[in-house]
């Protein structure tokens, strides 16, 4: 089967130190980087429910804030059902959350745990009253 030939694209700098992938590849890696965004982003499924990602990393952290941050002010349910790795500024942003909507007078929980998560709240000596966990208590 012949080869394509290269095909110089406008704005091209010419640098190709790095190898090139071929259609097929390219397009698994551009699946592949959406894959992975969106498990690195929380999915929203309501105005009244936040999907945990499942990574809860600093880099997540910010995002999570800022997502919790614009519903402050009416009730929220936080599923935590896809968390696998759990990081303390993550933890600290949910329970300051905990803290805030409790203060506020407004319903927050936080549902379907992950044994991760459970785990990691032992690990840090939080209780799940705390982090107004429903259901159950590490």
């Amino acid at each position: 089967m012949p080869r394509a030939k290269a095909k110089v694209i406008a704005g091209d700098s010419g640098d190709h130190s790095q190898p090139r992938k071929g259609a097929r590849g390219k397009k698994a890696g551009v699946a592949a980087q959406m894959m992975e965004a969106e498990t690195e982003m929380p999915v929203i499924e309501s105005e009244t429910t936040l999907v945990l990602p499942d990574s809860l990393d600093s880099s997540s952290a910010a995002n999570i804030k800022d997502l919790l941050l614009a519903r402050r002010g009416s009730p929220l349910v936080v599923d935590a059902r896809q968390v696998h790795r759990v990081g303390i500024q993550a933890l600290q942003v949910l329970i300051a959350a905990a803290q805030t909507w409790r203060a506020d007078g407004q319903s927050y929980k936080v549902t379907n745990p992950s044994s991760e998560l459970l785990e990691t709240l032992a690990l840090v000596g939080l209780s799940g009253d705390q982090f107004l966990l429903e259901g159950s208590s590490p």
